[in-house]
Order: structure tokens, then sequence, then C-alpha cells
């Protein structure tokens, strides 16, 4: 399942380009929020905010259509740093040493044609398939979590290009697995693992190579 994420997310950015299609490189920081998941959270830390790192690569024709691939990290993401103060001086929590959740997709674009927008936001939706992992060590080690489980995104936008070269994107973004993905004693409830969480995330656009 894994494999075959990477392999989705290689094909659609080695998709050949179209003479009007622009290549645009994004790396983004944001924050995750609204998080809920049926995997156990001593901390109460996956519905808090957490800072986020993101990035994207995507191929855009001069009409409405693109693919790209996307990638988002949220360090600490079943960690609670009210809790940590509350429960040790130090601030360092007594049950979750480190986590963290990574998310790497493979998506269909939606945009505004280029033309109506060049000097303006080019507003655009996207989704699709891929990635979501989830890490998480107890230092009792009795709960810890390492899994790889398949999942969607879904969100949208906008691009905005300061000079011919580089510009801005705004991104808010919901991820979710696939429900039945995993079933195990991780999980609360009925053993099916569910993580979902949004992300807002504000970006550098490069556009190389832009013809003009």
């Amino acid at each position: 399942m894994v494999r075959a994420a990477v392999l989705a997310c290689a094909l659609l950015l080695a998709a050949p380009a179209a003479a009007s299609a622009e290549w645009q490189i994004t790396p983004m920081i944001g924050v995750t929020f609204a998080g809920k998941t049926t995997i156990t959270d001593p901390d109460q830390g996956t519905s808090n905010r957490h800072p986020a790192l993101a990035g994207s690569v995507a191929l855009l024709s001069g009409g409405v259509l693109g693919v790209e691939g996307v990638v988002s990290l949220t360090p600490r993401f079943f960690e609670n740093r009210d809790m940590r103060t509350l429960l040790t001086p130090s601030g360092q929590s007594p049950i979750v040493d480190s986590s963290y959740a990574f998310a790497m997709m493979g998506n269909v674009v939606v945009a505004a044609p280029q033309k109506w927008t060049e000097y303006f936001l080019r507003p655009f939706v996207s989704g699709g398939f891929g990635l979501l992992r989830v890490s998480k060590v107890e230092g009792a080690d009795l709960l810890s979590t390492n899994l790889n489980l398949f999942a969607y995104n879904v969100g949208g936008g906008a691009v905005g290009f300061l000079t011919r070269h580089t510009g801005v994107r705004f991104d808010v973004r919901y991820y979710s697995t696939v429900t039945g993905t995993y079933h195990g004693p991780i999980a609360l409830g009925d053993g099916d693992v569910h993580v979902r969480y949004m992300t807002a995330s504000l970006g550098v656009v490069i556009r190389p190579g832009r013809p003009r």
C-alpha cells in the first residue's frame, strides 16, 4: 500500500507537460488543528494546534486542470504542551516521548484559468490519496505506535504572483484516513484506526523557467 502511494505521487509528477503548463514549487509553514483520532492519546494532544511544515510540487496547465504532490509534517502531533507544563516543572511529558504525523499525497488540481487570473489571485481546489504515517513513542513503550495508513486529502486556496517567478500560496486542507484501513488493539471504540485533522498553510511559490 505504501509503495503504491509513493508510485502514484511519482507518476502524477512525471506526467508530460503541455506547452502552456508550468511548474510551481512551494515550501510552506502552517498550523495543524481540529485533530481527532481513535488511537490512544494519553496527552490529549491531537485536538491541539501544532506547528506544521508542508510543501507542494505542482504542474498546472493554462486551463483548469493540473496535478500536484503534497507533503505535510506535524511534529508532536500526540503531545499537549499545556499538560506537560501542568504535570512536570520541566514541561516534559511523563508519557509521550515523541510523536508526529506525516502525509504524502498525489492530487488532482482544479484551478481558475490562468488567462483570467495572471495578475490576481488564482483560486484552486485539489484532492487525492496517499500515505498518512503516524508515530507515537511512549516512555513505557507499551502503547507506542508506528503506522502507515491509506488516506485522502481535500483542500483549496489561492496563488498570487508578485513577480514573474515568485509568489505566495494560501492553503487550507483536510486529511483523513480511509475507513477500515487498519484494525487493532491500539484503537479505542470499535478497533478501527481513524486519524483526521486540518491544516492552514502559507508558502512562497517558485515558478522556474517561466516563459516570456
